[in-house]
């Protein structure tokens, strides 16, 4: 049975803090150690043995110990006992933050900032950062545009945020090629015990491992293109963007670049044009740079 919140409550603070930082390792990494505790909150190796020793008795089917690694592992019954918000996880996985149930606090001053639309299951951005972090390939059932539902193996080595919505680039077997799979669109996901073949790896992802530089400046139809050069800090009128290849269209996407030969696009809302058009005529995702033609 599943401790209720009482229980966890009854616990001190500090307890929370690292029983949820040890949960998160199991859930996102697949496994925790002892030292990766000690690390994270500067505490001796005999808080460690407790908090381990109270977490496995409040929740025995979540993890087990692997002699060999001397590391936690996830078990398949896993069921979390925190409540895990999606904004601290990613800002962990993606950015190195240190991982923490508290709120970030109080804002320090007024504002506003978009809201996060494209929100991930838990459960599957978890399997997703698992099989990433333990290099093993994935079972997923996904919803694709042109194909509907499909069982799928991939082998995903990397989380990316386009700004509008969250995938993962992995290597799929059906398509025999690495692809982008929109995060939402995962209707399941189960770790295989198998790991991808070579041709299946990162490094072998060309258009990962290609990186581009765009050469964005202002627009040639903005009124005044100073005010362009001061919002981007460019430098002689010139902004240049190293982007990984795979990641191009997404940006010139989102930051609405126009990548018409000619500077075709009539809009005061497009206020850059990408200067050096022919860099990304080889890119697969140039089909979403706007105004671009082949």
């Amino acid at each position: 049975m599943s401790p209720s919140l009482d229980e966890l409550y009854r616990l001190t603070h500090n307890q929370r803090q690292r029983l949820s930082y040890l949960e998160f390792c199991l859930y996102f990494l697949g496994e925790v150690r002892r030292a990766d505790m000690m690390a994270r909150f500067d505490c001796a190796p005999a808080v460690v043995t407790r908090d381990i020793a109270l977490y496995r008795q409040l929740a025995p089917a979540n993890l087990e110990l692997d002699p060999s690694s001397k590391a936690y592992h996830i078990l398949s019954g896993f069921v979390p006992l925190f409540e895990h918000r999606l904004e601290q996880v990613i800002a962990a996985l993606m950015q190195g933050e240190p991982y923490s149930i508290e709120t970030l606090g109080r804002a320090l001053l007024p504002g506003d900032y978009p809201s996060m639309l494209n929100r991930p299951a838990m459960p599957i951005l978890a399997a997703v950062s698992r099989a990433i972090r333990q290099q093993r390939l994935l079972k997923v059932r996904y919803h694709s545009a042109s194909s509907g539902e499909q069982e799928r193996i991939i082998a995903p080595h990397a989380l990316v945020d386009s700004g509008l919505r969250w995938h993962v680039r992995a290597y799929d077997r059906l398509r025999g090629a690495f692809i982008d799979l929109v995060l939402t669109r995962l209707l399941a996901a189960s770790l295989l015990d198998e790991a991808p073949a070579v041709h299946e790896q990162a490094g072998q992802d060309e258009q990962w491992q290609q990186t581009i530089p765009l050469q964005l400046v202002p627009h040639p139809k903005l009124l005044d293109p100073a005010i362009a050069t001061l919002d981007y800090a460019m430098n002689d009128g010139v902004l240049t963007i190293n982007a990984r290849a795979a990641n191009v269209g997404y940006l010139l996407r989102r930051w609405y670049v126009d990548c018409s030969a000619d500077a075709s696009i009539n809009d005061p809302a497009c206020r850059l044009w990408l200067q050096n058009i022919r860099s990304i005529k080889e890119v697969q995702s140039r089909v979403l740079a706007p105004g671009y033609k082949d």
